[in-house]
């Protein structure tokens, strides 16, 4: 165990209207490496989050 911050990859769940999950059989590291999200910088995890919030007006494109 480390017991400080690290670069390793963490798991994230997003739920809302626009994910279809239900893809994977559970939440842990190797399942949401799977999902759909798959693995992406942290910076690009709160413009999904808004987004499926409803929050922004326009996403991508």
């Amino acid at each position: 165990m480390l017991r400080a911050h690290s670069w390793h990859p963490v798991p994230v769940l997003l739920k809302g209207p626009y994910v279809l999950g239900g893809l994977l059989e559970g939440f842990s590291e190797r399942q949401c490496l799977r999902g759909e999200l798959g693995l992406l910088p942290s910076t690009a995890l709160m413009p999904l989050a808004l987004a499926q919030a409803g929050r922004l007006k326009k996403f991508g494109a």
